[in-house]
């Protein structure tokens, strides 16, 4: 008899662990969840003296391309995944302002391309199936993302004529956001 109430009291304790555990993992997920999920307008403050880091990314034929090979014009380098809905989300508008502004401002779409989730032909199709025209490169090892402190994607780093780092963007953006960051590249180049 004794030994039934063992079990009856161990299972009772394992029912309260299990319990107390889900109401604080959906407490602190409340606490922790973003208030505006495809918007997030996280931003980083950037010293207008600091030279953006050099990189060198590969375009689909393996041709590399250093950010440093884009001075005299405003660039918009926007780090990202397929597998990143958040990425996904704002791929639309940046197609657009592409389109809009791609005479004025230098695009440079940065694929974290870890031969996995992510592999350049699978890019390629994912690109031609949603009809995208925007230029894509292909950090294959990471040293892109490294070099901008790339924690989470998407991330759009905004970079003077100059070579100067203007403002770091993390989240997804919403086409006003896109053009509010286009706005602030074209008026660094007065």
């Amino acid at each position: 008899m004794k030994k039934n109430y063992t079990w009856i009291l161990l299972l009772l304790i394992i029912a309260l662990l299990l319990g107390g555990g889900t109401f604080a993992y959906r407490m602190l997920s409340e606490m922790a969840a973003p208030t505006a999920p495809y918007d997030t307008a996280n931003t980083l403050p950037q010293s207008e003296t600091a030279d953006a880091p050099d990189f060198t990314v590969y375009d689909g034929d393996g041709k590399p391309l250093a950010l440093s090979s884009l001075r005299g014009k405003p660039v918009l380098v926007n780090f990202w995944a397929t597998w990143c809905n958040p990425c996904k989300s704002e791929l639309p508008d940046l197609e657009t302002a592409f389109l809009k502004y791609g005479d004025k401002v230098d695009f440079l779409f940065v694929n974290l391309t870890d031969g996995y989730r992510d592999t350049v032909d699978g890019v390629k199709a994912f690109l031609e199936e949603n009809g995208y025209t925007f230029p894509v490169y292909y950090d294959t090892d990471e040293s892109a993302a490294l070099a901008c402190g790339v924690s989470s994607i998407p991330t759009t780093v905004l970079v003077s004529p100059e070579g100067k780092l203007l403002h770091t963007q993390i989240g997804a953006m919403t086409g006003d956001t896109v053009e509010s960051l286009i706005a602030m590249l074209l008026a660094a180049e007065d």
